[in-house]
């Protein structure tokens, strides 16, 4: 708890967070655990597109992330908004925009999205996934 804590407060004092290969699931982490006190945030970061076919206007944005071993890969990132245009499923993006929490009827619990403000398309990383280095 403290370890996230503390990285939380590290991106807080950051008026803009840039999200790389090297902090991004720090950062996600520190986003979903601490959304309300990121709100208002410019962030900018890379994943590809998931189109989400319960919510129209409105894409994620992931990265494969893994946290220990290849078994607990799983997919890390940000449900984004407010984009001129929609990209087909796992077309690469850099996004920049604004955090915002929106309540998820699906989930029941309020999430951390990104109001876009600007995102072209990129070539797809050599390497996809990002591992935990915190």
């Amino acid at each position: 708890e403290n370890i996230i804590r503390k990285s939380a407060d590290k991106y807080l004092a950051q008026s803009s967070i840039v999200i790389n290969d090297e902090n991004y699931l720090e950062v996600m982490k520190a986003l979903y655990d601490y959304p309300n006190e990121f709100e208002g945030k410019e962030i900018e970061f890379t994943g590809f597109v998931y189109n989400d076919p319960n919510h129209t206007n409105s894409q994620f944005v992931f990265r494969f992330g893994i946290m220990h071993c290849i078994a607990d890969s799983g997919v890390y990132g940000l449900l984004t908004k407010g984009a001129f245009q929609t990209y087909d499923d796992n077309t690469w993006v850099q996004a920049t925009g604004t955090l915002k929490i929106q309540y998820h009827k699906q989930l029941g619990q309020s999430l951390p999205i990104l109001e876009i403000k600007e995102a072209h398309s990129v070539e797809k990383p050599t390497n996809p996934y990002v591992y935990r280095v915190f």
